[in-house]
């Protein structure tokens, strides 16, 4: 009996020790995996290193430092853990500075995640003196997919009673507060339903950096079923932004997508069976065995053109390893201007399409202060909207909130792009009833309902918008004990408010590199890009290739849906795309195609060498930017040729020569790599910014835009509207048409006075 004992609790220690030594694996900063090999009984240890990720508060979401303010002072940010990773160590390093009025014993800090108190801070004397630092070890069971972080402040300035907004009680969190956590991958099933995770994880906000793998030489047809699939992740990745290395015959470290065909294929997929149809599949990566990759397959060309295209529509209903696409039906050319990112212009737009829940139009009080947390509304409008001589676009405003104590400084303040527009004063309820006699209404909470018309001024307008709605409603302080309570204060936007779009015409002066940088415009004009081509070099490179995925995903960001009828050409069959807009990778032989059309381009770079059409201040300013005191200088009858070294990149805009009204962008460089800072500074918010004009020179951080030629305009416009708005370019002409109108009318007066007299003269007397 004693032996048996002895044996059970020797079977039960060792079990012990192994979930320790488990346990304790899991915080280092690497795991093994053992993996079974074929060679006789030897098997062999792969190192899977974990990923460190340092993320500030700016990061997710706290554009400013935090500010906690009153007696329960409350800020709240959204973190993501990808689904492919777990959190095996938090280390929180806090930045932050307190009121120098709160009491430490009553006042303390707490921070929670995912509603779990992790640590309370105390104030003490010693931490009011000043800015603090303070590192913290967070527990990891805690961090799930989605995860919350909540910062508290509980404030008293007093031991007896207080006012709960007093100006001494607050705290202020640095955003540049950071958060480190140790991630350590882990292998997913292959199963389809899981996409399109883990190639691209809304859990994560970064750059979608996406492989994408093809055989040595693609074919033309391989890169355009490759295309549309980058504009579906880009439309995916939203506000992330895109990426998509190419990879030629190698594999890419983790995730990557290939596209194959039976003929044309990567030499580690030699011995991968041939598909007899459009095929969708998973497959382990062959060398990291956290890795996966997503198959695109197909018999031939076509074949494989339809299972991108299926998978970028949705209409495979994909679960397991491996689908294979019998029919597929192609949805009707889109109209112009219908993207679903876009607000349609002939229409009010209800406000409750705008967001993804009716509750993100709504506030509720947390107490940090008088001031709601504002509601933010994103817009974006077609680039080309003609709004000169408009005053604004109507909005009609609906809502409701808890009625402040007395009339004051409550009011409902309007924003666009950080632009203030108007402040709305809120009223008090000032509503009287009978004695003894309730009404409960039906469906009513109490809040007063109140409209209001807002006219957003035109200029404050772009193809990105931002609608800020920020409610203040402070408590009142009523003397001695008496404040009202600020904890149940509420505020609403009706969904069925509306931004009126319905009298504006599409026209606009092209080239305008604004458009395409923050809108993906003129191409975008169709959803589908079915008006657009795309010209690559005959033999393009990585690079090419890479920005032709980088760009499409950046038109589909815009849009919401996939580019899926846009024509890919090389440089020798430019002539078969007379009647579309042209987008044009330059960085390699497309370079003698864009020399080919001579004065049509404001700007042509070649290695050693950058040729300028000639503009006064245009000029003066690629003087100061390639230090021409260093540089030799000529000057001919086509422009001023920069001879000089170095990297630079432009995207340059121009009428198309091939057809009138048709516009061409084309992403050119001295270097195919300098390439890469072009599509770096499409994705960067910053930067975004200063791209404009008809010529933007990219050289490493900095970004310079010029306006060389002369515009041209596309749309349509009333003929009355089409005479006035280009007349008013010629003040001169204009006078003179006046005069003469002027004079005309003087004269048909003056024959008709003079008819008139002559009639009077030639009566009888009577």
């Amino acid at each position: 009996m004693i032996t048996d004992l002895n044996k059970s609790f020797v079977l039960f220690a060792a079990l012990y020790l192994s979930f320790a030594s488990l346990s304790l694996a899991a915080q280092t900063n690497a795991h093994l995996l053992v993996q079974k090999t074929e060679v006789g009984t030897k098997t062999e240890a792969v190192t899977i290193p974990s990923r460190q990720s340092v993320i500030t508060m700016k990061d997710i979401g706290a554009s400013r430092p935090i500010e906690l303010r009153g007696v329960n002072g409350n800020a709240y940010l959204s973190l993501g853990v990808r689904l492919d990773e777990v959190v095996t160590k938090a280390r929180l390093h806090l930045t932050y500075t307190l009121s120098p009025a709160l009491l430490p014993t009553l006042s303390h800090l707490k921070i929670y995640l995912n509603d779990e108190v992790l640590v309370t801070l105390p104030v003490t004397k010693e931490s009011l003196a000043g800015p603090q630092k303070l590192d913290l070890d967070l527990d990891p069971r805690f961090f799930i997919d989605y995860n919350k972080l909540h910062l508290q402040l509980i404030g008293h300035y007093t031991n007896d009673c207080e006012f709960p907004l007093h100006s001494s009680l607050w705290a202020s969190i640095s955003n540049m507060s950071k958060l480190e956590l140790n991630l350590q991958p882990i292998a997913l099933r292959n199963d389809l339903a899981l996409l399109p995770a883990p190639f691209f994880d809304q859990r994560d906000n970064r750059l979608l950096n996406l492989p994408f793998v093809f055989a040595a030489k693609p074919s033309l047809d391989s890169l355009r079923a490759a295309g549309g699939l980058a504009s579906w992740f880009g439309a995916l990745a939203s506000y992330r932004g895109t990426r998509f290395p190419t990879y030629l015959n190698r594999l890419p470290e983790r995730y990557g997508v290939v596209f194959a065909t039976n003929d044309e294929r990567p030499e580690f997929l030699a011995k991968y069976p041939n598909v007899d149809a459009p095929t969708i599949s998973l497959m382990q990566h062959p060398e990291n065995p956290t890795g996966k990759l997503l198959l695109i397959l197909g018999r031939n060309s076509a074949d494989l053109q339809l299972a991108a295209d299926a998978l970028a529509l949705g209409k495979a209903a994909m679960t397991g390893t491996s689908t294979t696409v019998k029919t597929l039906e192609y949805p009707a050319r889109r109209v112009a201007y219908d993207a679903p990112n876009w607000l349609q212009s002939g229409r009010p737009i209800p406000l409750g399409q705008l967001v993804n829940n009716p509750a993100d139009l709504q506030r509720q009080s947390q107490g940090q202060g008088p001031t709601l947390e504002p509601i933010l509304i994103n817009a974006r409008l077609p680039a080309d909207l003609f709004t000169w001589e408009v005053k604004g676009v109507p909005l009609d405003l609906k809502y409701r909130y808890t009625p402040p104590a007395e009339q004051g400084d409550a009011s409902l303040r309007v924003d666009i792009n950080d632009q203030f527009i108007e402040a709305i004063p809120l009223l008090p309820s000032t509503g009287t009833r009978e004695k003894n006699r309730l009404i409960l209404p039906i469906l009513d909470d109490g809040s007063l309902r109140e409209q209001r018309g807002v006219v957003i001024p035109a200029f404050h307008l772009g193809s990105n918008n931002q609608l800020q709605l920020s409610f203040s409603i402070p408590s009142s302080d009523n003397g001695r004990c008496k404040s009202s309570p600020q904890g149940n204060m509420r505020a609403a936007i009706d969904p069925d408010s509306t931004l009126d779009l319905s009298h504006f015409y599409h026209y606009a002066a092209m080239p305008n590199l604004a458009f395409f940088a923050n809108s993906g415009f003129p191409f975008t004009k169709y959803a589908d890009l079915a008006e657009t081509a795309i010209v690559i070099p005959d033999q393009p490179n990585a690079f090419d290739m890479e920005a032709m995925f980088a760009l499409l995903g950046h038109m589909g960001r815009s849009t919401g849906v996939a580019a899926l009828h846009f024509k890919l050409i090389q440089t020798k069959s430019v002539q078969d795309a007379k009647n579309s807009d042209l987008l044009v990778i330059a960085s390699g032989a497309n370079k003698d195609l864009l020399a080919s059309w001579g004065k049509s381009i404001p700007a042509l770079l070649e290695e050693g060498s950058r040729t300028f059409t000639p503009l006064g201040k245009a000029m003066n300013m690629a003087y100061d930017w390639f230090g021409l005191s260093e540089n030799k200088t000529v000057k001919t009858g086509a422009g001023t040729i920069l001879l000089g070294s170095g990297p630079l990149a432009a995207i340059i805009g121009f009428e198309s020569p091939l057809s009138p009204s048709r516009s061409v962008v084309a992403m050119t460089s001295t270097t195919p790599a300098a390439l890469t800072s072009a599509l770096e500074a499409l994705s960067d918010g910053g930067k975004v910014q200063y791209i404009r004009g008809d010529v933007a020179l990219i050289r490493g951080e900095n970004i310079e835009s010029f306006r060389v030629n002369d515009v041209y305009y596309v749309g349509e416009l009333p003929w009355w509207r089409w005479i006035w708005f280009h007349l008013h370019h010629h003040p001169l002409f204009l006078t003179a048409i006046g005069i003469a109108i002027g004079i005309f009318v003087a004269l048909l007066a003056f024959g008709a006075l003079r008819n008139l007299a002559a009639r009077r003269l030639g009566q009888p007397k009577k």
